[in-house]
């Protein structure tokens, strides 16, 4: 359980700082600091790492709804949906589609924790470098993913067909009818059920979210970096959560601007060109392209740099908590005096 894919970085014997990090456990706003230090420092790989599952989203959504267009289900004016027909296009396509996504995800996830437990530990590896070590246990990786999505969700699933199997048992439905009497009763009881469903979500999320830097660096099995998630992230669920709570907090502000940014081109746009759209020039409408370009580029690129912060912050705790559970690794030994004894 202690071999690691990566070097364990050589912390000195003195206390302080290096390019490792601290040598010590950090508190939290020594974590928040790193964190956003190491995004700073290394965007880049995390940028091409980011495309392949957005990459992959694009293209199963590009070839769903191009099939659903083909098959005419988008006909002007609107016709009644045909159920047969959306279901013979949609089916296969998702059985097929599904374990594309899942294999694109499950590599996402280990390449991201690759480069970033490589970036904490001072070092900077290529999107390359991290997809083909990715790729190179993929089937571990995904695995790990299903595991842990399992694990998080199934409860959930069990809940809402215990609602619905309730439901049927208190007669909710008589002969074609709401039961006002048992509806008063169940919906109650469905509401705590969702809610307890989402509590345990998210502490389970928190629970394993340790799982894929512990499965990269120590080349553990998915069921073991499960399992060593679990004792890695004892007494750190509160920090970790504030982490991501900070995170997703500066994303939503990010998207707030962009949003008012938006809104106000728009009006300034709409303004200017009030009664003169269809006197527009082709540079025009290139230009109007072109800031469309660029705005989907910005939203890409700020999705791609909001999944690599996850993963830096993952890869900052987990090695903070090996630090706190297992304490500092042995100073390694001068070649000197190494050959003097």
């Amino acid at each position: 359980m202690s071999d690691s894919n990566f070097p364990t970085p050589p912390y000195p014997p003195a206390p302080g700082a290096s390019a490792f990090g601290p040598v010590f456990p950090m508190s939290f706003g020594q974590i928040l600091d790193r964190v956003f230090r190491l995004i700073r420092s290394h965007w880049k790989p995390f940028v091409g790492i980011g495309l392949l599952p957005i990459g992959a989203v694009v293209v199963f959504e590009g070839v769903l709804f191009g099939a659903l267009f083909a098959e005419g289900v988008f006909q002007h004016p609107p016709a009644q949906p045909n159920a047969a027909t959306i279901l013979r296009i949609v089916v296969p396509l998702v059985v097929l589609g599904v374990p594309v996504l899942l294999l694109a995800y499950g590599v996402y996830y280990s390449a991201s924790s690759y480069a970033a437990l490589a970036a904490d530990g001072g070092r900077t590896v290529t999107a390359r470098e991290a997809l083909r070590h990715a790729w190179s246990k993929a089937g571990r990786y995904v695995w790990l993913m299903v595991l842990r999505s399992l694990i998080i969700a199934i409860p959930i699933f069990v809940l809402v067909f215990a609602v619905a199997v309730g439901g049927m048992m208190l007669g909710l439905i008589q002969r074609g009818n709401p039961s006002p009497a048992a509806l008063f009763f169940l919906l109650p009881l469905a509401i705590l059920f969702y809610l307890g469903a989402v509590v345990y979500a998210v502490i389970m999320s928190l629970r394993l979210s340790l799982a894929f830097p512990a499965c990269v660096q120590e080349g553990l099995t998915a069921m073991q970096a499960i399992k060593r998630s679990g004792v890695l992230t004892q007494g750190a669920k509160g920090r970790i959560f504030l982490m991501l709570l900070i995170i997703y907090a500066i994303s939503y502000a990010f998207v707030m601007v962009m949003y008012a940014v938006g809104l106000f081109v728009f009006a300034i746009g709409s303004l200017a060109g009030a009664g003169n759209l269809h006197d527009m020039t082709p540079l025009g409408y290139f230009a109007v392209g072109l800031l469309g370009v660029c705005a989907l580029v910005v939203v890409l690129l700020w999705s791609v740099l909001l999944m690599a912060a996850y993963s830096i912050s993952f890869a900052v705790f987990y090695r903070d908590q090996r630090l706190r559970k297992d304490g500092p690794p042995p100073t390694p030994v001068p070649t000197a005096i190494a050959a003097e004894s």
